[in-house]
């Protein structure tokens, strides 16, 4: 009986550890997407309505997710306050959650963000084929960390019926 309960404390604790291993990868996925999402929109606003970056950025945020509000927000915020849109721009993205690459990624979109139409265009549609191939590889490499946890779970719960038999 003391094999049994140690094998379920043992196994309800990797399913702990990954469920929030799981989580936390679903919503950097997610937060990417959102990101990419509010680039392709900035840069089709840009194009057609030429609005004013602070307004912009903040409309931009709406129907994304809580993540991608405030990095906006905060982006307009520091714009309205004066602060150069570059400067602006790094400091919102660092509080995103994202890993180093992707954050690589926007971070030098900020220094891009200045200049014509074309080139602020330019730099936004390279970022975000930059996030989407980052984003592709996210995807591929969490179906294959799903699929072995559950091989790890079916080999546990296997193991835990041998031991109880």
């Amino acid at each position: 009986m003391l094999k049994a309960m140690g094998s379920v404390l043992v196994l309800s604790g990797f399913a702990a550890l990954w469920l929030g291993q799981l989580r936390t990868w679903r919503r950097e996925i997610a937060v990417l997407e959102d990101v990419i999402g509010v680039l392709e929109r900035m840069e089709s606003r840009i194009r057609l309505e030429r609005a004013p970056l602070p307004r912009l950025l903040c409309d931009l945020g709406i129907g994304r997710g809580n993540i991608v509000i405030i990095w906006m927000k905060a982006l307009s915020s520091a714009l309205q306050q004066g602060q150069p849109l570059h400067r602006a721009w790094v400091d919102a993205a660092e509080k995103l959650p994202l890993e180093d690459e992707a954050l690589r990624s926007i971070r030098e979109l900020g220094y891009k963000l200045s200049g014509d139409e074309e080139e602020i265009s330019g730099g936004i549609s390279t970022a975000c084929n930059q996030l989407k191939k980052i984003l592709e590889e996210k995807r591929r490499i969490r179906r294959d960390r799903e699929r072995q946890a559950a091989a790890v779970c079916f080999s546990g719960a296997a193991l835990l019926i041998i031991l109880l038999i």
